[in-house]
Parts: structure tokens; C-alpha cells; sequence
């Protein structure tokens, strides 16, 4: 009889741990969560504040004729120290979709320390709007961005005017999440730097910036 009960009781404890857990009903479902780093940190009015430093190499586009004339601005080294305040301006939206993700903009400092060839230094501010891409949920989120902005150089290049200039450009990078609110971001981006004809000459200083950085997110 004993062993009887004992399978009995046993048997009830197995039914009991693999039945599907229910709600009383009116209470709220319960969410279930994987640990992603969407829903808690790409939303609606998300915030986040980046600190993102790189190399920029220079480099040369147009015709043979134009790139020999401003062979100097190929030789173009550029330090960028770039403080970021992002807020979310969407919640997460194409369902389960490839490019399921929200929209973000972030307002940017610049400070740039010109290396090659010559020395100098230039300042700035700008805004970018950003893709974030949350189809893996998980600890790392890519994303896309195009930035546009104004900065102050003086580099002394001989085919580009210091002073007042735009400073436009997109990339791509990723966060890699190391803490709930904490991330590793790195980035590659392409930079142009001209003053839209204001004052000659104007050539246009264009490089590849390599950025690494990290971010710290709010809510």
C-alpha cells in the first residue's frame, strides 16, 4: 500500500511540474523575456550617452586629373573624439522581419586633431539619425546611421579652406552589450569635410573613420 501511494503521489508531482502554467482569469499574461537588449533599451524616448574616439584615413574620388591636383588631401590623418546623447524616437517595429529595429537620433560633439599632414585642430556639432537592428535580440544590435553637422578647422591644407565647413557622412557599426545598460561600440564611417563652395579652395577632405567607443543606456 505504501509503494502504492508513493507511485500515486509521484506520478501527481510529474503531472504537475510538466503542465503548462495558467492565469487566473483578469490577470495580466506574464512577458516572456530572453534577455534580449531591444525592449528594454531601443524605444520610444530610450535614452543613451556614447563616448566614441577613432582614426580617419584620407582619401581621394573624381577624375585622375582632380585626385593629382589634391594628392594632399589623400594624406589626410584625422583623430576624432565624438560625444554622443541619443533618443529613441520609435518603438521596435517590423514583427519578426530582417530589418525589425527603431529609429534613433543622436546628437553629436566633434573635436578632431588633424595628424598628416600637417597639424591642426577643428570643432563641431552635428545630428545623425540611426537605424538600430533588432532582429537578433540578443547582445549585439547593428545598425546603420547618416549624420550631417558644421565644424571649424584650421589644417592648413593647401586645398582646403580652414574656417567654417559642413561635415557630412553615414556608417555602420554595433552595439556589443557587456552589461544590462552598458555597451561596446565600434563603428566605420564615412566622413566629408567642405564648405559647399563658401570659400576656395574647396576640394573636399573625405576619409574612412575607424571608431571605437561605449555606450550607457538610461532606461
Amino acid at each position: 500500500m505504501t509503494r502504492t501511494l508513493v507511485r500515486i503521489a509521484a506520478g501527481m508531482l510529474l503531472a504537475l511540474a510538466s503542465a503548462p502554467a495558467t492565469s487566473e482569469p483578469g490577470a495580466p499574461r506574464a512577458v516572456e523575456t530572453s534577455g534580449d537588449a531591444s525592449p528594454g533599451r531601443f524605444h520610444q524616448g530610450g535614452k543613451s550617452a556614447t563616448l566614441v574616439a577613432g582614426y580617419g584615413v584620407g582619401f581621394r574620388v573624381g577624375s585622375d586629373e582632380d585626385r593629382k591636383k589634391s594628392a594632399e588631401l589623400e594624406d589626410v590623418r584625422i583623430v576624432n573624439v565624438l560625444p554622443r546623447f541619443g533618443i529613441g524616437l520609435t518603438d521596435p517595429v517590423g514583427g519578426d522581419s530582417w530589418y525589425r529595429g527603431n529609429l534613433e537620433t543622436t546628437f553629436e560633439g566633434a573635436l578632431l586633431v588633424n595628424t598628416e599632414p600637417h597639424s591642426g585642430v577643428g570643432g563641431g556639432v552635428g545630428t545623425a539619425l540611426r537605424w538600430n537592428f533588432l532582429f537578433a535580440e540578443e547582445v549585439v544590435v547593428p545598425y546603420v546611421d547618416i549624420y550631417v553637422g558644421i565644424v571649424g578647422i584650421d589644417f592648413d591644407l593647401e586645398r582646403q579652406s580652414d574656417g567654417f565647413n559642413l561635415n557630412v557622412g553615414a556608417g555602420a557599426g554595433a552595439h556589443w552589450f557587456v552589461r544590462p545598460r552598458i555597451a561596446i561600440d565600434t563603428e566605420v564611417r564615412w566622413q566629408h569635410i567642405s564648405n559647399a563652395g563658401t570659400s576656395k579652395p574647396n576640394d573636399g577632405i573625405n576619409d574612412v573613420l575607424f571608431l571605437l567607443g561605449a555606450s550607457y543606456y538610461f532606461d
